[in-house]
């Protein structure tokens, strides 16, 4: 039986609909999948004995800076960035020593608890502990362990549920926790800082703009502005170990569980933000910004994010700040680099072309000299 031009020309788009049906149904799928393993039927899943006994192990003494005991800092590694941007992170950290505490002096490479998630990443890990003293734990659950993840595919989008579980876990073991990508150079001890501006939780910048960090978003002060928070990055979060602080990660962790099923370009950053601002509104916890010019980013325009104290100010908040000029040959410098805590490389590519800007800038710090460390934009 023939079909008409019409007919056929209906066939064809119902056959197109049910493909990307189809297609939809399955990514859904595969995160969903993913997501999975980080849960019971109760709940996020508990730690593991290894896991907690390397977060003993890597604490950092803080009751010289507050009432709490410790704090973690915490990252996750597949075999990629294990090749390619750890040993600069470990790198980094190895160079920077802990001030005050129990630890003071020691190197901050000894400080953290890498996640591995495939034996093969697990084997890297510990490859790397010849040189350095960071604590490796395998996270067999994990199922979306291999491969290379690009923007918003099922392994990028399955991330956020292992890192929002090791976020919980360490919080509800007691510690203060710090979350840091291994796409950072670590420039001088951060943890000062952290306790030193009465957050309950930090974020860092998106973008390059004009905030106050001792502001709370949810304080009288900072709503009489009128004006919206900044979008944050979740590369850089810390989070004190109180009551408030772990029923709101609980929550990014069961509204990304729930959400799943219906949204398979789910993004953890996204539902983080959400999240938050309206659950630390709630249990009146101080939800702050890192300051950008000390937390550099390659998102930032030029050599880094720039603004004068005097700008802070009701008038200039929430607006955009140039970055500083780079230097000719489009490197940048000692000059510019003098104040950072850390620097993250987000918008710089694939992961080695971040691993060589993270060299670059490793060289040029310790070095005195200029480095190409100018992100994609």
């Amino acid at each position: 039986m023939c079909m008409s031009p019409r007919h056929t020309w209906r066939a064809a788009l119902l056959f197109f609909t049910l493909v990307l049906c189809f297609h939809r149904i399955t990514s859904v799928n595969v995160v969903e999948k993913h997501s999975r393993s980080h849960y019971t039927q109760h709940g996020v899943r508990l730690p593991s004995r290894a896991f907690t006994g390397a977060l003993h192990e890597a604490a950092i003494d803080i009751s010289h800076l507050s009432c709490r005991k410790s704090l973690v800092v915490l990252c996750m590694a597949n075999e990629e960035a294990l090749q390619h941007t750890v040993p600069y992170f470990l790198e980094s950290l190895s160079r920077v020593v802990v001030t005050g505490g129990r630890q003071d002096g020691q190197a901050f490479d000894g400080r953290v608890v890498l996640v591995a998630w495939s034996l093969d990443a697990m084997r890297a890990c510990r490859d790397l502990q010849a040189k350095y003293k960071h604590h490796c734990v395998r996270d067999a659950q994990h199922t979306a362990a291999t491969g290379s993840f690009s923007f918003h595919d099922s392994g990028f989008n399955s991330l956020g549920f292992a890192k929002v579980k090791y976020i919980l876990n360490g919080l509800s073991a007691g510690h203060d926790v710090v979350f840091l990508d291994t796409d950072i150079v670590v420039l001088r001890d951060p943890v000062p800082y952290l306790l030193g501006h009465g957050a309950d939780l930090f974020g860092s910048m998106e973008k390059c703009m004009v905030y106050n960090d001792s502001h709370d978003f949810n304080s009288p002060e900072f709503l009489a502005l009128r004006k919206p928070p900044p979008a944050i990055n979740i590369g850089v979060l810390y989070f004190k170990a109180t009551a408030g602080v772990t029923r709101c990660v609980y929550n990014w962790a069961w509204d990304m569980r729930t959400e799943v099923a219906t949204r398979p370009m789910l993004w953890d950053q996204d539902i983080y933000g959400k999240v938050m601002s309206r659950c630390t509104a709630r249990h009146e916890l101080r939800f702050q910004v890192l300051d950008p010019r000390l937390f550099q980013s390659a998102c930032f325009p030029g050599c880094g994010c720039r603004f004068r104290n005097d700008e802070i100010s009701p008038a200039r908040i929430g607006k955009f700040s140039r970055g500083a000029r780079k230097l000719p040959g489009g490197v940048c410098g000692p000059q510019h680099w003098r104040r950072w805590l850390l620097k993250h490389f987000p918008c710089s590519g694939v992961t080695k072309q971040k691993a060589e800007m993270m060299r670059e800038l490793v060289a040029g710090y310790y070095g005195n000299k200029t480095a190409n460390i100018v992100g994609l934009r």
